[in-house]
This record gives C-alpha cells, structure tokens and sequence, in this order.
C-alpha cells in the first residue's frame, strides 16, 4: 500500500510538472505573440505638403487597422510611429536618424517628397534599413539596395503622358510651368525630352518656390510665347496657376501630373479646371471589388472617398504586412523579401518590385469633367 500511495503520489508530481510547463510555454506564446512590432513612418504632417501627407497617412492607417483586426503580425499588432519631415530634406534626415538609432524600427514607410526621401536615403543605407517610400523622382531609383518606392518613377507617368499630349491631343508647342523642387524639375526635364522625341517644342519652362500664390508675371510670359499646351507640375499651386490663367485668357490645353488629382485644385480653379488632362496611378473608376471595397471603407472611417495617394499608402501597408509575416522584424530579411515581390495585388494595381527596388504599376490617363475626377477610357498612348 506505501508503495502504491509512493506512485500515486509521483504520478501527481509528474502530472503537476507537465501542466506547469505546458502553462509557462503558453504564456510564452502568448506573450510573444501580444508584443508589438512596431515600424516608423515619416511623411509631412504640417507645412506646404501636409494634405497630401494627410491623404498618405489616411490610406496607410486605414491599412494597418485592417491588418490588426486580421490579426497583426502572426499575432503581434502592428504599431506605427510617425515622425513630421514637413517636406523638408534635413527634417527628413532627422527623424531617419531618430527611427533608426532610437526607436530601432526594421523599416520605415516614407517620406512622400522626393528630396526627403533622398536625404533618408544615406541613412537607411548606412543602418541597413529599408525604406518603402510614396515618391516619383528618378534620382531615386539610383539611391541604394535599401531604398523601394510604393509609387512609379517620373518617367512612368510621362511615358504616358507625352504621348498623349502630343499623338492624341495634337499639341506642337508646350510651355512648362514647374514646382522648383527634386520633383518639378525631374518632371520638367524628362517631360522636355520626351516631347522633343514626339517632334514638339517646349517653348518655355520656368519654375516656382513651393507655395506660391501669385503667377500672373509668369502667365504673361508664357501667353506670349502662344502654346497650345502648358505642362504644370505642381502640387495645390496648380488650382491657383489654372483660375489665373483662365483670368488672362489663356486657352491652352493644360496638363498634369499626379498631384493634380487633390480636391482644392477644383475648388480654388472652379470651371477653369475642366479639361485638365494628368496622368495618375490609381483608377477609382475600376470595376475591380478590392477598389470599390478600399472605396467604401475609406468612406466610412473618413467621411470622403479617396485620392490616389491614399491608394498607394494602402497597398503599402499590406505589402508591408506580407514581408512582416515572413520576416518579423528582421531588417535585411525585409529588404531580401521586398525584392521578391511580384503581381501582389492592391487597389493601385499589381504590385512588383524590379532590381532596383522600383515598383512597376499601371498607370491612367484622367481628366476633371463637371467638376470630378474621371477616367479616361480607350485611349492610345
């Protein structure tokens, strides 16, 4: 009977010890899988550019709320800490030290300018981070292993554009009126050569601080030179450049790029906006569920549908959300996977990576009609 009692009793020690260690894996798990893992952002939250930053950090969060209600990161929420560049390349670089050094993120979404993004760029280079910016220069294409965009290169946008301003649209003589930053004067210089292989003539190009409000001096200029057609890559300038321009009487064909697509250009130009023609990166007038679902959502937590920048955000997110799930937060892993992504689908298109950390999307031709951004369908570039 002792001995029987003395089995008993280890049977119970032994059973006690599993369950003890069964629970203290549990909670092991569980605890990991309740850590955050947190990534950084950087976009301008204030100054010139801070309603397209709004529009940007719309689209992401809206991301990242969907991610975490799905479950985050093999369980793990998915924080984001956001750092205000206010458009400024040496904030930029900043807040990439600070994200970098101190919060220690894996990587980092941002910045939406492209001189920001090219003063991060040294940064993320030298730490071994990953950036996944929303930004169109080409300069940025040569910027380093650990430098991708969510958004197409300049020269995506005006390997549409051209063509179209000057096969579909006819135009001989353009002037170019241009933000005088990373961005403008990339967009003015490659529109420039694209236009003189189409055999048309750039008849007159001058660029503007950002946030300018007065162009009539500039607009004067140009009607001079009789264009038929006035390239304006600009930011909310180009409602001001549109409504003044129609003020002189000038009745070119404007053309833009995709900062055109912003609600205050049509509020501040009114009817001088109809007919703008820009090319842009995202179609909300697809047929496609997953664009008319991100439309619906955005909607409600919102209280308005989105623009296209918003678009590209979005789609940041969930690819972000798929390198995440391979990696965690291991930062050469993540630079290794974004690379490897190919036709991942979002809103804004499939979205691919090339060698050079460069995404490849498609790209429309919009235009603003009775007061609305729309589509333009069966055109040929």
């Amino acid at each position: 009977m002792p001995k029987k009692n003395t089995l008993v009793a280890l049977g119970i020690s032994l059973l006690i010890i599993v369950v003890a260690v069964v629970f203290i894996v549990w909670r092991r798990d569980k605890e990991e899988q309740s850590q955050e893992i947190t990534i950084g952002s950087i976009l301008p939250l204030s100054g010139n550019s801070a309603q397209y930053g709004k529009f940007v950090q719309e689209g992401f969060e809206l991301a990242i709320e969907e991610i975490n209600k799905q479950g985050g990161i093999k369980g793990a929420p998915l924080r984001v800490i956001y750092e205000d560049d206010q458009a400024n390349p040496s904030l930029a670089a900043t807040a990439m030290g600070k994200l970098v050094q101190v919060d220690k993120v894996p990587i980092v979404f941002g910045s939406w300018p492209s001189s920001s993004v090219l003063a991060q760029a040294p940064i993320a280079n030298q730490h071994r981070i990953p950036i996944l910016a929303e930004a169109q220069s080409p300069k940025i294409r040569e910027a380093g292993d650990y430098v991708f965009r969510i958004q197409p290169d300049s020269r995506d946008y005006l390997n549409i554009l051209a063509p179209y301003a000057c096969r579909n649209l006819s135009l001989k003589r353009i002037a170019i009126l241009y933000v005088n930053n990373d961005y403008g004067v990339d967009q003015a210089d490659v529109f420039k050569l694209k236009v003189k292989e189409l055999g048309s003539e750039v008849v007159f190009a001058e660029g503007f601080n950002q946030g300018a409000q007065d162009f009539r001096t500039v607009l004067t200029k140009i009607k001079a030179t009789s264009p038929d057609g006035i390239f304006i890559p600009a930011y909310a300038e180009a409602g001001i450049i549109l409504k003044q321009a129609s003020e002189q009487g000038i009745t070119a064909k404007f053309l833009g790029s995709a900062p055109m697509e912003n609600p205050d250009v049509i509020l501040t130009a009114g009817k001088a906006a109809e007919g703008v023609i820009y090319v842009h990166h995202f179609d909300p007038d697809s047929d496609d569920p997953k664009v008319k679902q991100f439309q619906q959502s955005y909607r409600s937590k919102y209280g308005r549908y989105p623009e296209g920048y918003a678009a590209l955000a979005y789609d940041a997110g969930f690819v972000l959300q798929h390198v995440l799930n391979m990696c965690g937060p291991s930062a050469e892993c993540l630079k290794n996977e974004l690379y490897k992504v190919h036709n991942f689908p979002g809103v804004a298109g499939p979205t691919s990576f090339d060698d050079h950390g460069d995404v490849i999307k498609p790209i429309v031709v919009r235009t603003i009609k009775d007061g609305q951004f729309v589509t333009i369908k069966n055109y040929n570039n």
